[in-house]
């Protein structure tokens, strides 16, 4: 039996840094270590995985989510958030940069995913940072740590794929990650207002006049609207996320074809085909996940780790160190939702075994998945804002992109650091939720 673990597991690794899709990486290691358990039935075991996965009532937020973010950013609502902040900010010292972080944390609170944010935020803002002085690693390590809030400020799609493997609140989840996200806000405001005051290209910026604040919050209160109608119900208790985010994709129309009137009605099949294409791809991880899961929940892989660590009388700690770890290697070259897939059926055992805070955790490994997404040599945040701004005609290298992102990493860290040692940043709210 072990041999086949280990097999499964080696099979999976190559597969992916090969170059293999996600899901097929995952689906063939699984269907592997299943045809050596079960033979034939194989194909019968996977076939009721996949419809018990697309039958799960709570992972149908994920579609509606990520139709909300082509809508959004179709539809300028990042362009009227970011004007807005900017207006409101940028007569204080790094304001322009606070203003970025701002944008990304408000579009954080209304699609959930990291990489997207980053690129939409990155396509308006890189000029304008560089346009106030800011050098252009710095301008470009906003936009990149700032996209790394999308997985978690609520709503998050990996927060989604954590509910639904173990079974703890989706909504108590979402509000987990509130404070831990408005730390590192604060963290990333910090350091840009003093990185700011030190470069030397910065430009004098005047404070604007009440009537531009007045005429960017009209145009922009819209868009701000959006979270506070995900979160107030979700904390209040009256909606459960699939249901907020059903009225979120239709809030989302209504702001941009009524009220910004970004988007036609002949642009609307155009953009559900491509929230089609989104849906189809994190559909299919998650049905090879999910078969991969079953996999090493057969073979008793999660149980042999779970002995091994609680049976050894090991410290927590020194579990969590090492799978803290493992996550930041695969951020290096996978999406958040990705690595929980794979992470979560292999250590779940040894997190009930240690009697461990489901939600607590759940806050540490989206955390130390973002510290991944900064992380070279295939950070995927990183690669997507390198592209925008080579898209926008700045001389862009990755290398360039890293100098900027690291300070952001360390702060991140930082943020890892107090929420794992002071466990109440996660869970009081959670623990105050009404029900």
């Amino acid at each position: 039996m072990s041999i086949i673990v280990i097999f499964a597991a080696v099979l999976m690794v190559v597969l992916l840094f090969i170059g293999t899709p996600v899901p097929i990486a995952l689906g063939f290691a699984g269907m592997t270590g299943l045809y050596a358990l079960v033979g034939d039935g194989a194909l019968l075991v996977a076939a009721k995985v996949f419809f018990d996965t697309l039958n799960d009532f709570i992972l149908l937020a994920i579609p509606l989510f990520i139709l909300m973010g082509t809508v959004l950013a179709k539809g300028g609502v990042g362009e009227k958030l970011y004007k807005l902040f900017d207006v409101f900010l940028r007569g204080i010292p790094g304001g322009v940069g606070i203003a970025t972080i701002c944008t990304c944390a408000v579009l954080a609170a209304m699609c959930g995913t990291s990489v997207a944010i980053a690129a939409m935020v990155g396509s308006f803002a890189i000029s304008n940072l560089l346009k106030y002085g800011y050098s252009f690693p710095l301008s470009m390590g906003i936009c990149v740590a700032g996209g790394a809030l999308g997985i978690l400020i609520p709503p998050s799609v990996p927060m989604i794929v954590y509910s639904a493997f173990c079974q703890e609140s989706a909504g108590q989840l979402f509000m987990a990650g509130v404070v831990p996200g408005v730390l590192a806000v604060l963290l990333f405001s910090l350091y840009i207002a003093w990185s700011y005051l030190r470069q030397p290209n910065r430009v004098k910026v005047e404070s604007t006049t009440w009537n531009e604040k007045m005429i960017a919050l009209k145009e922009g209160v819209w868009a701000a609207l959006i979270p506070v109608g995900i979160m107030v119900p979700l904390y209040a208790g009256i909606a459960t996320p699939t249901e907020i985010a059903a009225l979120g994709v239709l809030w989302s129309f209504i702001v941009s074809v009524y009220i910004y009137r970004n988007i036609t009605y002949k642009d609307i099949i155009p953009i559900l085909k491509e929230g089609l294409n989104g849906t189809v791809m994190v559909t299919f991880i998650i049905c090879g996940a999910m078969l991969f899961g079953n996999a090493v929940t057969q073979l008793g892989l999660g149980r042999a780790i779970s002995e091994f660590f609680v049976g050894s009388g090991l410290s927590s700690w020194v579990f969590i160190i090492i799978t803290m770890f493992i996550m930041l290697a695969l951020g290096c070259f996978l999406e958040g939702a990705s690595i929980m897939l794979i992470m979560i059926p292999v250590i779940l055992p040894t997190l009930l075994g240690y009697q461990l805070n489901l939600i607590w955790y759940a806050v540490i490994m989206v955390i130390n998945i973002e510290v991944g997404l900064l992380t070279p040599p295939v950070g995927l945040n990183l690669y997507a804002v390198d592209g925008v701004a080579k898209g926008l005609g700045f001389p862009s290298t990755i290398s360039i992109v890293i100098r900027g992102t690291w300070p952001f990493m360390a702060l991140y860290v930082l943020c890892l650091i107090l929420v794992a040692v002071f466990p109440q940043l996660a869970t009081w709210i959670p623990n105050n939720m009404l029900r």
